[in-house]
């Protein structure tokens, strides 16, 4: 899944505006909060679209919208998130 950084840079926003408005955390500088929010989010989705590409890979031999396939992808995608620790 592959964001735009303006979409990651609207999702961190909302992230910290989010744990300023629960009151969760003082971040002393919130420029660097911000960044390191983005640079989670971004790695996050690399990690992600890592994991789809794995999952392909398991099932080239299979057709694409079939029952197997989508059972299969779905299992696979769960191994994969679960091995990844995410």
């Amino acid at each position: 899944m592959s964001l735009s950084e303006d979409r990651i840079s609207t999702m961190a926003h909302e992230i910290i505006n989010c744990i300023w408005r629960d009151d969760l955390a003082d971040v002393p500088d919130d420029n660097r909060a911000l960044r390191r929010v983005k640079q989670s989010l971004d790695a996050f989705f690399s990690s992600v679209d890592e994991i789809e590409d794995a999952v392909r890979a398991k099932l080239r031999n299979k057709a694409p919208g079939s029952r197997d396939y989508d059972a299969l992808y779905q299992k696979f995608y769960h191994d994969e998130m679960a091995r990844r620790n995410l």
